[in-house]
């Protein structure tokens, strides 16, 4: 017996749909940079604390229409293989439509994982936008009168 089903592979994946609430959150604490802190650390530490305040985490599906031949009250698939990967076997949806109720679909799910947000482009963007703002330069002259004495900082904003 061949059966119409959807096969879904289903992703968590940590988005942040506004990033100026974290540029928001570290700006405020600039303020509270010390001559002893290593500044780009800090900095990186700030915005990861920020981003788990702000993340969210949102259900990704991906679905192929598919024809399979299994046997009935039987679900012997264990995995799938797609696009050169391999999803365990997650659970199985029944979905029927409202105004045909003799048209339904069997979804096999599978688990795609989590991905996780790179919160590295995000600490080069802010890093940019704090080498022209002129109330880090301000703090950086205050606290650091000769410059950064930490080689990575120096490197990362004087260079």
């Amino acid at each position: 017996m061949t059966t119409k089903c959807h096969v879904v592979i289903s992703k968590e994946k940590e988005i942040i749909k506004d990033k100026n609430l974290i540029f928001n959150d570290v700006k405020k604490n600039i303020k509270k940079l010390d001559g002893s802190y290593i500044v780009h650390a800090t900095i990186s530490n700030w915005i990861r604390e920020s981003f788990n305040k702000h993340k969210q985490v949102v259900q990704d599906e991906k679905t192929v229409q598919v024809d399979l031949n299994l046997s009935r009250n039987e679900f012997p698939i264990d995995e799938l293989e797609y696009e050169g990967e391999i999803y365990p076997f997650s659970k199985t949806r029944l979905t029927v439509n409202k105004d045909h109720s003799d048209y339904a679909f069997i979804t096999y799910i599978f688990d795609g994982g989590k991905e996780y947000f790179d919160l590295k482009p995000l600490d080069k963007e802010y890093i940019e936008i704090l080498k022209r703002d002129e109330e880090f330069a301000a703090i950086k002259k205050r606290k650091w009168p000769e410059g950064f004495t930490n080689k990575w900082d120096k490197k990362i904003f004087e260079e």
